[in-house]
């Protein structure tokens, strides 16, 4: 299971479509990445942090594909061919459960990278890789990986810290998914998709990413219906707006601050706010959250 650990890259200045720079400073070369993209790969915390040696190494045996949304990198169980960095854009890891629905496990944004870990121990894909938008990539193939690994130790250890990131992300993820009430998980996942994801645009945060309430559903482990209903509540609060496949943050400070709230404060909310009588309107539980802010931590 692949779960992804990184921060988004740092802001940089737009240059326009198709201007290209065929070299980053410190010599590192790439004709063909444009410097907006030079610039996102390099600002990534893992990628940044490897030495300018390894740096121009790994571009040196990478190849940069753009793909459009819906693009199949790879299927579960087949044989892994590339070890993957995202540059630009997002790329969904799931399956297709039995009934035929799609399962998100997680997106993979910015700075992040990923398909290491099957090239390693020559095991099949687990999941299946979907661009879910427009993105831009670094490929390495597996030989070139193995190369690298074979003349740089310093590749070794950045591997095996990435991957000490990974399980302590799943670890915390695992620990929400037992400890935390839904509404609270949903808050947290909504703040880590608008950290890798989000544009800033007015007063709002948007969220780059048609992402269905499917998909957050997967990701918090809760039902469509469920997730669906603590949106709207959410929304009521103002600190979030739902659109067409699409979620923007209005408030987020209040968001995080509800995400770090105490569990027990929020089922106690969720115990105010229940019908008390079958086809009864909820109480006025999530309208009483707020006037009574902050919440206890």
């Amino acid at each position: 299971m692949s779960a992804i650990l990184s921060s988004l890259p740092s802001p940089v200045s737009r240059i326009p479509a198709g201007v290209r720079s065929p070299t980053w400073r410190g010599g590192i070369v790439s004709s063909d990445l444009r410097l907006d993209e030079l610039a996102s790969l390099h600002a990534g915390p893992w990628f940044g942090a490897l030495s300018e040696t390894l740096r121009c190494a790994v571009l040196a045996r990478s190849r940069v594909s753009r793909v459009s949304t819906g693009t199949v990198l790879a299927r579960r169980c087949s044989l892994a061919a590339d070890w993957i960095g995202v540059i630009r854009g997002a790329v969904r890891l799931g399956t297709v459960l039995r009934d035929g629905r799609p399962f998100t496990l997680d997106l993979v944004g910015p700075g992040q990278w990923f398909g290491d870990i099957a090239l390693i121990d020559g095991k099949p894909n687990d999941l299946d890789v979907v661009a879910q938008v427009p993105s831009t990539l670094l490929m390495v193939s597996q030989a070139d990986m193995r190369g690298l690994m074979a003349d740089h130790a310093e590749l070794r250890d950045a591997f095996m810290k990435l991957n000490c990131q990974r399980l302590r992300h799943m670890f915390r993820r695992f620990e929400e998914l037992h400890t935390l009430p839904l509404a609270q998980r949903l808050a947290r996942q909504v703040l880590r998709l608008g950290r890798h994801f989000g544009s800033t645009q007015g007063q709002e945060l948007r969220i780059d990413l048609r992402i269905s309430q499917s998909d957050l559903a997967a990701m918090v482990g809760g039902s469509r219906q469920r997730v669906n209903g603590a949106l709207r509540q959410l929304q009521a609060m103002g600190l979030v707006k739902l659109g067409e496949a699409r979620l923007s943050v209005l408030d987020f400070t209040r968001l995080q601050e509800l995400a770090d709230a105490d569990a027990s404060w929020w089922m106690d909310l969720g115990r105010r706010a229940a019908p008390r009588k079958t086809g009864q309107a909820p109480a006025e539980g999530w309208a009483e959250l707020a006037h009574a802010w902050p919440p206890r931590v």
